[in-house]
């Protein structure tokens, strides 16, 4: 039983982990204007990182602006991407 709790502590500090990154690479992306403020994203904006080669900048701007999953976000914008010819 105790090898239960230990690995569940375990998983719930490794997503805590991964989402404190995910939170701070928008916060530095934002910070430094790669990012639009929150709610003035628009799809010119992700057009944009696509072609910077920024992709995952641009699946949280498109999870942001069309409130989708991450999964959808993802694969809209491999379409896009594909439509782009990045």
């Amino acid at each position: 039983m105790m090898v239960i709790y230990t690995t569940l502590v375990i998983l719930v500090f490794l997503l805590i982990l991964l989402n404190t990154k995910h939170m701070w690479s928008a916060y530095t992306a934002r910070r430094n204007g790669k990012l639009p403020p929150r709610g003035k994203g628009t799809m010119f904006n992700v057009r944009h990182l696509l072609m910077e080669g920024e992709k995952e900048l641009a699946v949280q701007l498109y999870c942001e602006i069309f409130n989708t999953a991450p999964g959808k976000a993802r694969k809209d914008i491999e379409e896009l991407q594909r439509s782009l010819k990045v």
